[in-house]
């Protein structure tokens, strides 16, 4: 291939990487969007520590929020019957200041064959991790942390979240998972804020 055709596929590359996100292929539309809670642009994660393509998605994500101060990211634990434990594990160690500690290793733990859907197998290992377990079981078991799944519920129907890992750009914007990408966060992060600028 000669040096010019090369050049114009490297700027064919370039254009297609930054060309404007497209409704239904790259994001949908949340209508009515929902109000910022923050200052800063939101980024709503829906998730499930059992879910492999949730694990995979973490060190991307921290590698994207790695240095921004415009971008407050909130994770919501996805809720169905059968993942009322991990649920409640997400939001009791939120409480106790554990829970961005102990993320990757919950998610090692499972992709690992740990059952920690399992209550004895979870408090188990969550006592063998650094957790006080007088602490952590109140809480686990609280209304508080009922009402917060409760919540997060019934945001993810509002959102019409239909499977995990879901992202939501500053309540506007639906990204599935595995269509996540630097320069597509980017762009809707910034569609986002011209969208806060003309709206009042």
């Amino acid at each position: 291939m000669g040096k010019s055709a090369a050049g114009w596929l490297l700027l064919l590359f370039s254009v297609l990487a930054f060309a404007q996100p497209e409704v239904g292929r790259d994001y949908l539309p949340i209508d009515p969007p929902l109000q910022p809670a923050t200052k800063k642009i939101e980024l709503l994660e829906f998730f499930y520590y059992g879910c492999p393509e949730c694990s995979d998605l973490e060190p991307f994500l921290q590698e994207w929020l790695n240095g921004r101060n415009d971008v407050e990211i909130v994770r919501v634990p996805a809720f169905r019957s059968a993942w009322l434990p991990l649920a409640r594990t997400y939001y009791a160690l939120r409480t106790l200041g554990q829970e961005q500690l102990l993320r990757g290793r919950i998610f090692s733990a499972i992709r690992g064959g740990a059952d920690l859907n399992d209550e004895h197998v979870l408090f188990a290992w969550i006592g063998t991790h650094g957790v006080d377990l007088k602490k952590f079981e109140p809480i686990y078991a609280s209304k508080e942390v009922q009402l917060k799944i409760a919540d997060s519920a019934n945001l993810a129907m509002r959102l019409g979240i239909a499977g995990v890992p879901s992202l939501v750009v500053d309540g506007k914007y639906l990204v599935m998972g595995d269509l996540a990408r630097s320069d597509l966060l980017d762009q809707l992060v910034d569609m986002a804020k011209q969208r806060r600028r003309i709206t009042p």
